[in-house]
């Protein structure tokens, strides 16, 4: 497919009202309606395989420790799972109010992480849309977000991260169709989308900063509006969580994320493209000469670009510095941009040599197809222990997990989905572990230890009851 040159936009207006109406560019082969109708078909066609791809093998997994915590915690009383969240956790509560009733229901693997397919798919579709007319630089993009696989991880797990996703697309839409032509209603949806965010992820703090910076010096009447929205939503937050924000926050729950550095910012970065840390640096490149391309085709787009992905990026490695704060899913609100860039490298390509475009597609396609079957084929380790321990398990034992903080996932799979009532119970001798009493029999005098490390076991002076189970880096001892 060849595309015709592009125009430039005009600098944009002091005064909104005069500001341009409709696209900048237009990518399809002259604008004809056969063009158009086929980029229209072969989006339509990426949103249908994006969404087969995340809907497949949706409940075969069990929940990993993130998705069980979720669950877990959603089965608290109200002002319990409150509580809990101050303490035990560095994330605000609406995620899990929105799925506490399925975990109070005990519903299985497919529809408890249906809620982030559907957010996921609905960011996938609006990404579509708003790529529509841009041809082959749109149809690259919206292929990309739909096949890759940082968004298919994390559209398909019971996490907020699907639901940021969405909110992301929804910001960089709302910032584009802002800068175009200003309408009285954009500032309040801009509140109520920063107010949203930021009851879901702090990391809406850094999507605020480039939707802030998107106003640049502006001093119309729209501008401030745009910006006062900002801090009325910010500023609801603050009373709705902000306390509970500084308990998370001297509670060291995230310390465990390594501060910036440079070779963490490549890997970082790239990771939102590749899952294959040898290319990291080859694609923040590649990202870097279609953000060039992007800046002189559509001045617009490219200032939303900078603002709503750029500068996200840029102030959570600058945080990182003094903040648990740069990982990859810390920027899940910002991960459309690369995708866009990557889209007009490809069609700038296209433009100057069909061969070359089609060696950066099938290159695109090679890193992309692979990790996105992978991601909804391979089995986990984790499900994998915790099939085998639901196999085995009989009324009257002990299941315990070593380390103890691991016991969400235990307490779900073996306890809330398994076939027998279960209660919490201590395991003091046997160290940092914490487990469950399955059925309401008598004690069978034996204990199922799932170690998740392989290290030494407190397991002197015990019998094993059972052939050790084995994969990769964990275990089932059976012990008396």
């Amino acid at each position: 497919m060849t595309a015709t040159a592009p125009q430039i936009d005009q600098p944009l207006s002091v005064e909104p009202r005069r500001a341009r109406t409709g696209p900048a560019v237009t990518s399809t082969d002259g604008g004809d309606g056969a063009t158009s109708r086929g980029v229209a078909v072969a989006l339509t066609m990426a949103v249908a395989l994006g969404l087969v791809l995340r809907l497949w093998g949706l409940g075969a997994h069990r929940l990993g420790y993130d998705e069980a915590f979720t669950a877990m915690v959603g089965r608290l009383p109200l002002l319990d799972l409150f509580a809990y969240l101050r303490t035990h956790d560095s994330h605000p509560p609406l995620d899990y109010l929105l799925r506490a009733p399925l975990a109070r229901a005990g519903v299985n693997e497919f529809l408890f992480r249906l809620p982030s397919v559907a957010c996921s798919v609905g960011a996938l579709a609006l990404f579509a849309w708003w790529m529509r007319r841009y041809g082959l630089a749109g149809f690259v993009a919206t292929a990309l977000v739909a096949f890759g696989d940082f968004e298919l991880t994390h559209g398909r797990i019971a996490r907020m991260y699907a639901e940021l996703e969405l909110m992301g697309v929804i910001a960089a839409v709302l910032a584009t169709a802002w800068l175009r032509q200003p309408r009285r209603w954009h500032a309040p949806a801009l509140g109520a989308l920063v107010l949203v965010g930021l009851l879901t992820h702090v990391q809406v703090f850094l999507l605020a900063g480039g939707l802030f910076a998107l106003a640049g010096l502006r001093r119309d009447r729209e501008a401030w509006r745009w910006r006062a929205a900002m801090v009325a939503g910010g500023a609801v937050w603050a009373l709705l969580w902000g306390p509970s924000f500084l308990v998370q926050a001297r509670g060291g729950n995230s310390e465990w994320i390594p501060r910036t550095t440079i070779a963490g910012m490549i890997h970082t970065f790239g990771g939102i493209v590749t899952n294959q840390p040898e290319l990291h640096l080859v694609t923040l490149a590649a990202v870097g000469i279609g953000g060039v391309m992007l800046w002189r085709q559509d001045r617009v787009l490219a200032r939303v670009f900078v603002c709503c992905s750029l500068v996200p990026a840029g102030l959570a490695a600058a945080t990182g510095m003094v903040a648990p704060v740069l990982i990859d899913r810390t920027l899940t609100v910002a991960a459309w941009g690369p995708f866009v860039a990557l889209g007009f490298l490809v069609a700038g390509l296209a433009r100057r040599s069909r061969l070359l475009a089609a060696l950066a597609t099938v290159a695109l396609a090679t890193v992309t197809i692979p990790a996105a079957l992978h991601e909804i084929v391979a089995p986990t380790v984790p499900d994998r222990a915790l099939r085998h321990l639901t196999s085995v398990v009989r009324p009257g034992d002990v299941v315990a997990t070593i380390p103890g903080d691991k016991l969400p996932e235990l307490a779900w799979s073996v306890g809330v989905r398994g076939r027998l009532p279960y209660r919490g119970t201590a395991t003091p001798l046997l160290g940092n572990t914490r487990g469950i009493v399955l059925g309401a029999s008598a004690a069978t005098g034996r204990i199922w230890l799932l170690d998740w490390r392989r290290g030494q076991l407190p397991i002197a002076h015990r019998r094993l009851c059972a052939h050790p189970w084995r994969r990769g880096s964990s275990r089932v001892v059976c012990l008396r």
